[in-house]
């Protein structure tokens, strides 16, 4: 009887001071946040989200659980996101730009980053990387369009999914250098990656983060990045201007949550993304390892991006996809 007249003291004086009451304090979150990739394991996305998972969970302090969704490029995965309840408990980790080119090629028939929550950008990289493997006679990009314009429509490369940002960057590669390859999809960079090294397909393209390894290892030979400058990583491949086949193009990584998040869970979760990329053992990993610019950016900044990205490249996706 006297703990129960505590309490309502306790919540009493959280009423008169204008504090929140213990429930509210306690109601999220109180249960595992599940984390959807639309990818395939092994690729840069879900590396990235299997090592955010320490320092988030910390700020958090309930597991998250990461899962795999790949199928439909990013489609049935980012699907399962929009569908969940806005009640924090579920969100997709993804680059929006990858959104933005199924959505011109007709892989989804609405702007998605329009409608779900855009909660905090985690990471940003370069773009766009050529990839051979190391035994492959094309040592050089000119290499590769010289065999392609000798044999039309012989050659092909791997990249993640049908109708994303990877495979209209292809179709403006191989028309700059006026050239015919095949375009293979695949379910995701992972796969991507085992087709190359098992002979499948000639070439891949993907992002130069996810190549670094492999080629330290010896096992396979960059040919061209869209980068600015050279990438620092990897120095002696050359830029997508040096050889004529176009200009640098970056992305980011961020997390979304269902539409019509409250603002108050979305502030909860936003302030976790931020102190989890602050942490020193997380930065380390991600920069040095993986390669990836860890940067923090608050859902309506990364929405902002998003958006405009839609804008510059936009008509210039939907003229290769017509």
């Amino acid at each position: 009887m006297k703990s129960i007249k505590v309490l309502a003291v306790i919540v009493g004086l959280s009423f008169i001071m204008g504090l929140p009451t213990l429930g509210w304090v306690q109601e999220f979150p109180n249960k595992p946040i599940r984390m959807i990739i639309p990818y395939s394991a092994g690729g840069g996305t879900d590396v990235l989200a299997r090592a955010f998972q320490r320092p988030l969970e910390k700020e958090l302090g309930v597991k998250t659980l990461v899962e795999n969704i790949p199928a439909g490029s990013t489609k049935v995965g980012t699907m399962e996101g929009m569908k969940a309840k806005p009640d924090g408990y579920t969100l997709i980790l993804i680059s929006a730009q990858s959104w933005v080119g199924y959505y011109y090629s007709k892989t989804y028939d609405t702007k998605v980053w329009e409608k779900l929550t855009p909660v905090g950008n985690v990471t940003s990289e370069p773009y766009g990387f050529i990839e051979v493997r190391a035994d492959s006679p094309f040592k050089t990009w000119s290499d590769l369009a010289k065999a392609a314009k000798e044999n039309p429509g012989k050659l092909t490369c791997g990249g993640p999914g049908a109708g994303g940002i990877l495979e209209i960057l292809f179709h403006e590669i191989t028309k700059a250098a006026n050239i015919q390859c095949k375009y293979v999809p695949f379910a995701g960079a992972g796969p991507t990656k085992i087709a190359l090294l098992g002979g499948h397909v000639d070439f891949r393209i993907c992002q130069p983060t996810e190549s670094i390894a492999m080629i330290r290892a010896g096992k396979t030979r960059g040919l061209a990045v869209s980068t600015e400058k050279r990438f620092e990583p990897l120095p002696d491949v050359p830029t997508f201007k040096e050889v004529g086949i176009g200009e640098a193009m970056s992305l980011t990584r961020g997390i979304w949550g269902p539409p019509n998040m409250s603002p108050p869970t979305v502030q909860i979760i936003a302030r976790a993304i931020e102190k989890a990329t602050k942490d020193p053992e997380f930065v380390k990993l991600v920069e040095e390892e993986l390669v990836f610019k860890v940067e923090f950016k608050t859902g309506q900044v990364m929405q902002r991006e998003t958006v405009d990205f839609d804008k510059a490249v936009g008509p210039k996706f939907a003229a290769i996809t017509q």
